[in-house]
Order: structure tokens, then sequence, then C-alpha cells
């Protein structure tokens, strides 16, 4: 665990500055630099990494910063009220480190000058991934970020793979605006652990502003925060476009564009106030845009089962091979409202 306490990597250009952390090649903060001033607009956690308190949890949750690669993505566990539908498929399976090696262990940086870092994990020799490269290049002229995530195969295989950008909810009610064009929407199959669901279980949607409610009725996600704690996940899938988000507040808009080919849904994970455990103390204001190739946050066993979302022909995996290495290029960049 030494590796962990090695000092995050800086870069710092005209339009912006970053720092990425050794664990989980975490990009840990991202401030853009707009023409009125510097736009942050990443959530930030409140809780130390090194608290004796969280030594048990996952590296990714002690650490957990503005945005991270998770392969195989997902975390599993016990669940109630799963809908009727999704009951064969062995929800309450756990991924073994939750969202992956790549969330967890310590990469090594490769190369780094002043406009990129270059980043590189190896996988176990029984692994079907043979390598990771993480590369995160910062553009001259604007403020903007490109990623790009490169995996190298030992033998062909299928595996659930997501990103993890997680903004800050810490913002006025409602101020915080989405803009998302996909095919079809689903909710959450099973009761979101947090006692604090808002949409209702198992149901389909068209749009972000029209969801259906447990309690009945309609609920708006294009609009947040709420005024009550909330923890909920919903996953758009066959994203048409970038996502967009709008923090009105702030007179500001970030954009989050991928390889829809690779990735083609969106999990929006709606973490504000309601976890209670270490180490949100009820306090964590976070909202997750991840584009993934997987079914929800569920054990890799799930998502490469012919599960309802990969039935309906949204892949829940992605194929790699030995012969072709995997190129997934993504980038995040900001500009005035």
């Amino acid at each position: 665990m030494s590796g962990e306490a090695q000092a995050p990597l800086a870069l710092e250009w005209a339009h912006g500055t970053l720092s990425v952390q050794p664990v989980g090649a975490m990009l840990d903060s991202l401030v853009f630099h707009l023409p009125d001033g510097p736009f942050a607009p990443f959530a930030r956690r409140h809780w130390s990494p090194d608290a004796p308190d969280l030594r048990a949890l996952p590296a990714h949750l002690r650490h957990l910063g503005a945005e991270f690669v998770c392969l195989p993505f997902g975390v599993g566990g016990p669940l109630r009220d799963i809908a009727p539908d999704w009951r064969p498929f062995g929800l309450e399976r756990q991924n073994d480190p939750a969202h992956g090696l790549s969330a967890n262990a310590v990469w090594t940086v490769a190369e780094q000058d002043a406009d990129h870092l270059r980043m590189v994990l190896d996988y176990p020799a029984d692994h079907a991934v043979r390598r990771l490269t993480r590369v995160l290049t910062v553009r001259a002229d604007a403020p903007v970020l490109d990623l790009a995530l490169t995996i190298e195969a030992r033998h062909a295989a299928r595996l659930p793979l997501g990103l993890h950008p997680i903004l800050s909810l810490d913002v006025p009610e409602g101020s915080l605006h989405l803009d998302a064009r996909f095919r079809r929407g689903l909710t959450y199959p099973a009761a979101v652990p947090g006692e604090a669901m808002e949409a209702a279980i198992g149901r389909d949607f068209a749009s972000l502003a029209k969801v259906p409610a447990r309690t009945g009725g309609l609920l708006d996600l294009a609009r947040l925060p709420k005024a009550a704690p909330m923890e909920d996940v919903v996953q758009l899938c066959g994203v048409e476009g970038p996502v967009d988000v709008v923090f009105a507040a702030r007179g500001a808009v970030l954009s989050l564009d991928w390889d829809r080919e690779l990735l083609p849904s969106c999990l929006l994970w709606i973490s504000d106030r309601a976890l209670s455990g270490a180490p949100w103390e009820g306090r964590y204001r976070g909202l997750g845009i991840e584009p993934i190739a997987s079914c929800f946050y569920f054990a890799a066993s799930v998502s490469l089962a012919d599960n309802p979302i990969s039935a309906a022909g949204t892949p829940t995996s992605l194929c790699v091979t030995p012969e072709r290495p995997a190129v997934i290029r993504y980038g995040l960049s900001a500009r005035p409202l």
C-alpha cells in the first residue's frame, strides 16, 4: 500500500490545471480557466484516504476523485425489491475488487511533458487483459482535456468497461441541467441502497425530464440537485451525442464526449447527501456521468450474460483481442454559458 502515498502528478496550461493520482491513474482535480474565471465542475471527497477507519474500503473509494477507468466495470452486492425480470441474473454477485484492478491499483508513469501524461498498468498473467495505457492530453489553445485508453489483450474476451467522471452537486437546487440524447432509459431494477431512491424500480423512460417516480407521477432528472437527499441510478442506452451539463449558477457548460460505438450507454449515479456510512457521512454530493459497456453497476457476470439490456440490443461488454488493441477516446471540455 506504500504506492498509495505517492504525490499526485500535475499539468498546467493556459486554459486550466489538473492533478492525477497514481492510485487508479485517477484524475483528482480539473479546473478550467474560462474568460470570467476558474470553473471547477468536479466533485471532491471530504475525507482523507489515509483515515484509519477507511482502510477496509476499496482504494478507489478512499481516493475518490474526479474521473477514473473501471475494468471490469461493476460493483454488485446484496439488493432488495429486485424487479421480477431481473431476479434470475444473480444481481447479488460482486466484483473483486469493485470496479476492477484499474480503479484500485497504482499505475506507473511512463511519460510526462508539458501537455500530456501517459500511465500504464500491467494486469496479472492469468488475466485476459495484458496492459492498460491511459493518456491525458491538454489542448494549448482551449479549455479541453483529451483522454485515451488503450487495452492490450492476451486472448480474446468480452469485458464490461466504464469511465467514471463525477461532477459536483454542491450547487443551488435545480441549477444543474443535463442535456442527453438516447434511445432508451432504464431505472434501476432494484431498490438503490441508501433509502433515498426517487425513481420507480425497473421502468423505461424516453426523457430525463420525465422519469417514472417511485411515489407515482414523473420525476425530472434533467434538473438537479433536488432539495432532499437522493441516491439513484439510471442507465441511458444508445446515447446519441455528447452529454452537456449546464452549471447555470456558474454560467458555464461542461461537455463529455466519447466513442459511443465502443461504449454505447451512459450511467447516471446521483449520490447527494443520502449515504450515511463511511466515507460518505451524509455529506457527499456527486453526479457520476459514466460512459459504459455494462449492465448498470452489476458484477461482470451479469454484464456478460444475456441480460435484459443486452437482449434488447445494447451491448453490455466490450470485445478485446490480442491482434488489435482497443482504443477508447473521450474528452472533457468547458465553455461559457
